[in-house]
């Protein structure tokens, strides 16, 4: 596949990489020379300098005949028009992020010209309220309109699971386990994989048996109640909408008081305090010994930090940050926080889905690109259509974790029998990625 990517920042960055790690030719083009010297000294890509509006650059970047381009900068207009642009030259795939609300509901970008629109913000803010809603889960991604779920979930000491392999386990009616890290390499489970306290497993399964893997995992845990949030920005804004009407006890902490004022005003289910989150006593005025969560939504990645870790010496169960520079996320996990969501990162993730073409449906990025998890419509020339998975050259780096067929969800076995129009839901390391594309058409 050939693709160009305008923006060369951590979105555009991040989408390049994984596009460049999957063999395809990539361009990018940014109109700073030091963020494309960036790109040039990582990627293995084609760098322009030049602006992604103009159709002379475009031209020049082989716009003609790409099959894809993203559009990721910072600026709304240029990824409108680069966007346009890029339609005009008949580029069959073309992804805009967007930040503007207002464009967000544009039915003249969403209808009439065919872009596929990405929402940084409203992404972020679905991925925290999916976390919210599993309290033991460190990760969390929905498919099939959220009716499957997906977790990664950390073996605690006494689980079912600690201490034992993957044979001796009872087998699960309504989730399978698709994966396994320990210190930071992820790798398919088999029977003989012995699952120790520390380590992580991914689950697959039906979102409403949700009991059946929290009992695997660790002692249970209760219902989320209270949730403080950092910064009334637009991501804090769509998580507190999203969180509404819930039943949880929703409060914000906000510095600017025109901010305050006017969320205060619109969410009046929300108790919004004007304050320092940094501070402990206006933590503590907001209740943060009894809190579930603290999310910590700032563009200060040191204030989410500090803010943080103050709110779980107070007493918060978990904390949850916003971080943008990629090598806090290490460092911020070991001394205490629950969870790190990078949101160029998250964005990127998101846009990639759309460089997999008409049969995928959703599509996710786990661990900066170690594995991949696709929900796949079959079609009637694919080549699992009308074979059981037994049959099928089905690669050892992956597996399918659930099948969905006239609404019902299964966990399939090596007799299930794939048909077309089958919503399939795929787990992959990187070496299986080309194998299933053929596998799967």
């Amino acid at each position: 596949m050939k693709a160009i990517v305008v923006g060369a920042g951590e979105t555009g960055f991040h989408v390049a990489q994984s596009l460049s790690n999957q063999g395809h030719s990539i361009v990018v083009i940014d109109t700073q020379e030091e963020t494309l010297e960036q790109v040039r000294d990582s990627l293995d890509v084609l760098a322009i300098l030049g602006d992604g509006c103009s159709h002379r650059v475009l031209e020049e970047g082989g716009v003609k005949g790409s099959d894809f381009l993203a559009a990721v900068t910072n600026n709304d207009r240029v990824n409108i028009v680069a966007s346009l642009l890029a339609k005009t030259y008949r580029v069959p795939r073309v992804v805009a992020r967007i930040s503007s609300p207002q464009q967000l509901d544009n039915p003249l970008l969403l209808k009439e010209t065919g872009l596929y629109t990405v929402y940084p913000e409203k992404v972020v803010a679905d991925k925290i309220a999916q976390l919210i809603e599993v309290p033991f889960a460190s990760l969390s991604e929905v498919f099939v309109e959220g009716r499957v779920q997906m977790l990664k979930l950390e073996v605690k000491k006494g689980a079912g699971l600690e201490g034992r392999k993957l044979s001796e386990l009872k087998r699960l009616s309504s989730w399978i386990l698709v994966a396994h890290s320990r210190a930071g390499k992820i790798t398919i489970p088999r029977g003989d994989t012995l699952i120790r306290s520390g380590d992580y497993v991914i689950g697959l399964g039906i979102k409403e048996a949700l009991k059946e893997l929290e009992q695997l995992v660790g002692p249970s845990e209760p219902k989320t109640k209270r949730v403080i949030l950092l910064g009334g920005g637009r991501i804090g804004y769509y998580l507190l909408k999203q969180l509404s009407g819930r039943g949880i006890s929703l409060r914000l902490v906000e510095t600017s008081p025109q901010r305050s004022l006017d969320l205060a005003q619109e969410l009046s289910n929300v108790l919004v305090l004007k304050g320092d989150g940094t501070n402990g006593e206006v933590l503590k005025e907001a209740g943060i010994e009894d809190a579930d969560y603290f999310v910590a939504l700032t563009y200060d990645d040191e204030i989410n930090i500090l803010a943080s870790l103050c709110a779980k010496n107070l007493g918060c169960k978990k904390v949850i940050i916003l971080s943008r520079k990629r090598d806090y996320t290490p460092i911020v996990e070991r001394v205490g926080i629950d969870v790190t969501i990078n949101p160029p990162l998250a964005a990127a993730d998101e846009i990639m889905r759309y460089t997999r073409g008409g049969g995928v449906l959703s599509f996710s990025l786990l661990e900066e690109g170690k594995a991949e998890i696709l929900e796949v419509l079959v079609k009637e020339s694919s080549a699992v259509a009308g074979k059981a998975l037994r049959d099928t050259l089905f690669p050892q780096e992956a597996l399918i974790g659930a099948v969905v067929r006239d609404g019902k969800i299964t966990i399939p076995r090596g007799d299930t029998i794939i048909a077309p129009n089958d919503r399939v839901i795929v787990f992959m390391l990187p070496p299986a990625v080309k194998k299933i594309e053929r596998l799967f058409g």
